[in-house]
């Protein structure tokens, strides 16, 4: 799978800390269960709990107005609440989402965290598919000053 480098922040953790929106998400903040605004409390209950079975969870952050549609990388169900996390791409920083929703209100909190592992791992990969457009630029860029 060719990733497009231009996806990833060049320094992670640097932008991680300098973006509003990460820094204000970096907090025990409240989220909701986003599906199914419209049906009755018991359906949207259900639809919660089946959410989580297939590892797809709408949420959204009331503070911000922020909607994500997260692919949870593990749950954790109890008698009263559902934890999960999942691990993606914003705003070009690899983060983790962890959270824990209340089964019958639907509500819980969440916070983001910087994905240090995936960062490194990316940086690296970034860094090994853009070499060759790298030594193809100095190529030609040394060509050019030797014909001068």
């Amino acid at each position: 799978m060719l990733v497009h480098p231009a996806m990833y922040a060049e320094n992670q953790a640097e932008a991680f800390q300098n973006d509003a929106i990460l820094t204000q998400l970096a907090q025990q903040t409240t989220i909701a269960f986003a599906g199914f605004p419209h049906a009755r409390d018991a359906e949207r209950r259900q639809e919660f709990v089946a959410a989580c079975n297939r590892r797809k969870l709408p949420i959204t952050v009331p503070s911000n107005g922020i909607n994500l549609c997260l692919e949870l990388t593990s749950t954790t169900p109890s008698a009263t609440e559902i934890a999960f996390t999942s691990a993606f791409v914003f705003h070009g920083v690899c983060v983790r989402f962890t959270g824990r929703i209340n089964k019958q209100s639907l509500t819980g909190n969440g916070s983001l965290e910087l994905d240090s592992e995936r960062a490194a791992s990316e940086s690296v990969r970034t860094a090994e598919t853009l070499l060759p457009y790298r030594q193809r630029i100095e190529r030609i860029r040394n060509m050019i000053l030797n014909n001068q």
